[in-house]
């Protein structure tokens, strides 16, 4: 089977978040793709496509089976074989990360995290101790760890994920804001806070506008002051 678009991944996890969230309010065996599709705003065409993509086929007029359609995802994406990874850079995000406790239902285990500030190496953050960086790349491979987390500043993420690639690392979770290179077979997911922050900024600009007008920012003379860079 071809690998899935990763917006149909994305959709797919949709359903699966939602269908859990509805299952632990109420008791429901059954939802249909217009009942699906209005609740996350998604044409019920395009639900019927992704769900027929992974060989769920609904029954006319009832439409499916919600544990199957749990099931088919969950085995989808591997969810009950957890994986374990690494989080590298123990500051305030990195931190967080480590005593998030929503991984688990998605396979993920952080087993152990790393920083190369003296200050924080020894110390335990959510039962897990920070080891030194110099120690990152033999635990990397005695215990096959597949999976880095990157929560590092920008001017030490490339760095890292080199030593992560190199010690066998096949995917890199992402959360510095600088575009990596990584070797071919090594996925990177790139979670960028800015962009989030982006949408947010342009709907609530667009609702400025249509309550106060385009007001005095609008273009109206030469554009003399060139993109600022984004801080890091």
């Amino acid at each position: 089977m071809e690998p899935l678009r990763r917006v149909v991944l994305e959709r797919l996890i949709r359903y699966y978040r939602y269908l859990g969230e509805l299952s632990a309010r109420k008791e429901i065996r059954t939802i249909t793709s217009a009942q699906l599709g209005a609740a996350l705003d998604i044409d019920p065409t395009q639900v019927r496509k992704d769900f027929g993509a992974i060989g769920l086929v609904g029954i006319s007029r009832v439409g499916y089976d919600v544990c199957e359609v749990c099931r088919a995802i969950r085995l989808l994406f591997g969810f009950d074989h957890p994986y374990d990874g690494v989080l590298v850079g123990a500051g305030h995000l990195g931190t967080a990360l480590l005593a998030y406790g929503g991984f688990a239902p998605f396979g993920l285990r952080i087993v152990a995290a790393f920083d190369n500030d003296p200050a924080k190496v020894g110390t335990q953050v959510a039962g897990l101790t920070i080891h030194s960086m110099d120690a990152l790349r033999a635990y990397v491979r005695d215990h096959n760890i597949r999976l880095g987390i990157v929560t590092t500043p920008a001017s030490a993420a490339q760095g890292v994920t080199d030593q992560l690639v190199a010690s066998g690392v096949k995917a890199i979770w992402n959360f510095s804001p600088v575009r990596l290179n990584v070797s071919p077979g090594v996925l990177v997911r790139n979670e960028h806070i800015s962009l989030g922050l982006a949408q947010i900024a342009y709907h609530l600009n667009r609702l400025r506008i249509q309550e106060q007008g385009p007001g005095p920012d609008s273009p109206k003379e030469p554009c003399r002051e060139p993109c600022a860079p984004p801080r890091r």
